[in-house]
């Protein structure tokens, strides 16, 4: 299943809205999620003025996103949660726009209202950024 209108799905939105598109492999399992930064983008305007770095923190932020689609695919519809935790997270190559990003989720377990997920970011097949995120659900 692939989800091209994210607004749809997570209550963010421009500029902290930090996935085009995300595919669906299983649904509450894994998926992919895809954003192409651009040199002019809001995140880059102060980082760095004349040589733009994505940042690591839109990087976790459009896996979070990504990864919170494929856990609400899970059930069928949109909804909100809140990031909780990042751990284990390596920045292996800077990433100058533009850049086609892709953010591989995996759930690696649900404990109650909270969710731990593996997840690599891709740029041309090759990985940039991974580590651990846990999610948790918006108490609504």
């Amino acid at each position: 299943m692939r989800i091209d209108d994210p607004a749809a799905w997570i209550p963010h939105r421009p500029p902290i809205l930090s996935v085009d598109a995300v595919e669906v492999d299983e649904p509450g399992v894994r998926g992919r999620g895809l954003k192409r930064f651009e040199a002019g983008d809001p995140w880059l305007a102060g980082h760095f003025p004349g040589n733009p770095v994505v940042p690591g923190v839109a990087m976790i932020e459009g896996a979070a996103q990504s990864a919170a689609i494929v856990l609400l695919a899970a059930k069928g519809r949109g909804g909100g949660g809140f990031l909780a935790d990042v751990s284990k997270f390596r920045f292996k190559a800077p990433v100058v726009p533009p850049a086609d990003l892709t953010f591989e989720v995996a759930v690696a377990g649900v404990f109650g209202a909270l969710c731990k997920v593996g997840v690599r970011v891709l740029r041309d097949g090759a990985p940039v950024a991974e580590g651990e995120l846990v999610l948790s659900a918006s108490p609504q």
